[in-house]
């Protein structure tokens, strides 16, 4: 019983061993490292249900390494209420962006983190890494509010 035991399990772990070890084409690192697109958004506690608005945001202006967004901030309605839209600030919004395929981003100088709330009243910068590791390039990114 054994022996069938263990003939069993040599047989199953080569079925689920690869047989690609060798042979493959060797692709590219990307070495693009922008960024193609801001979008911003509020978050908020409403009595324990946890709320999110997204902003209209137009495509940037990008002048060197300078991106310039504009991003609207919708009327009160539904769960959206007047009290709750006269809270937002350029200073407690959340930023998220698109970047290079395979590129890699982080704040610098104390600029705000993505995905978190944050401070955007000033131009804050980030560096984008491109997939390749070597190229990087800084960005810096100005924001009007525009309620």
């Amino acid at each position: 019983m054994k022996k069938y035991l263990m003939i069993g399990l040599c047989v199953a772990a080569g079925l689920l061993s690869s047989c690609l070890k060798k042979g493959l084409d060797e692709l590219p690192a990307f070495s693009d490292a922008n960024i193609t697109r801001f979008d911003f958004e509020y978050r908020w506690n409403d009595n324990g249900v946890f709320r999110v608005v997204r902003f209209n945001t137009n495509a940037p202006a990008i002048n060197g390494k300078t991106i310039q967004v504009t991003t609207t901030v919708p009327a009160a309605a539904g769960n959206f209420p007047d009290a709750e839209r006269g809270k937002v600030t350029t200073a407690n919004i959340v930023g998220m962006c698109d970047v290079s395929t395979a590129a890699s981003i982080k704040p610098l100088n104390g600029a705000p983190a993505l995905g978190a709330p944050g401070d955007y009243s000033k131009p804050v910068s980030y560096e984008v890494t491109a997939a390749d590791g070597k190229t990087r390039n800084t960005w810096t990114l100005e924001l009007t509010l525009v309620k």
